[in-house]
């Protein structure tokens, strides 16, 4: 279980965020600046919060008032940024080994490396650097990589908005199969109501730094919720 009580003030910009997320795919569905990137950031321990709260199972991962902070390395979280962050000058054998570095047995690295790559279908693509690949390739490059870590939570920042259409449709499928063999929580932020609806079990929907609501997916979309956003850069 995660569980999320935080407050951050960005400037004009105020998030102001509580929910808990179970075992399953939650979305965050919102417009481009109502904060859903800042709360993943938070999450993750890139961004410190202000104020508040959050716990992922027994594990208290910041505190204001007890004055607990854990970074990021410490939290057993793993966050596919937009971008895919791979590092450019590794090939992707290399990239997936970084999400192995605690493991210094070397044949368990090479079972798991193998593994990965089966599972994220890269095979052949092993010695290839980040821009060989396509977008696709990219993504499931990224995703290998944090999966080796095996996180207690799964952070997805709009996972397709890098890609075309037609990636987009693909890779999508491939996606759910993937949450659903995942078995933790997991997070995905997106501002497209239908990715979100084929992704997610239950969706929090946000405006303006706050959920307004969070429900099971067939229920939110049953009651046809409309929300007028404010764009906001950078949250």
């Amino acid at each position: 279980m995660l569980s999320v009580n935080i407050q951050k003030k960005l400037g004009a910009f105020r998030l102001n965020v509580s929910f808990n997320a179970a075992e399953g795919v939650t979305g965050i569905l919102g417009a481009s600046g109502c904060g859903k990137s800042m709360t993943l950031r938070c999450i993750a321990g890139i961004d410190k919060p202000d104020h508040g709260r959050i716990t992922l199972g027994n594990t208290v991962l910041f505190d204001s008032e007890k004055g607990v902070n854990l970074q990021p390395q410490e939290r057993g979280v793993g966050y596919l940024f937009q971008n895919y962050a791979l590092f450019p000058n590794m090939t992707v054998e290399k990239n997936i080994l970084c999400g192995l570095y605690h493991e210094k047995d070397g044949a368990e690295r090479k079972r798991v490396l193998d593994g990965a790559v089966q599972l994220l279908r890269l095979e052949g693509l092993e010695k290839h650097l980040p821009r060989q690949l396509s977008g696709g390739q990219q993504q499931r490059a990224a995703l290998a990589r944090i999966l080796v870590s095996k996180p207690r939570l799964l952070m997805l920042d709009e996972p397709f908005a890098a890609l075309d259409n037609h990636l987009r449709g693909q890779l999508r499928i491939q996606m759910k199969k993937l949450l659903e063999q995942y078995g933790n929580p997991a997070l995905i932020v997106t501002h497209n109501s239908d990715e979100a609806c084929d992704l997610c079990g239950r969706i929090a929907l946000m405006e303006a730094g706050s959920i307004l609501t969070l429900k099971p997916t067939k229920e939110l979309f049953r009651e046809k919720v409309t929300v007028t956003y404010e764009r906001i850069e950078g949250v």
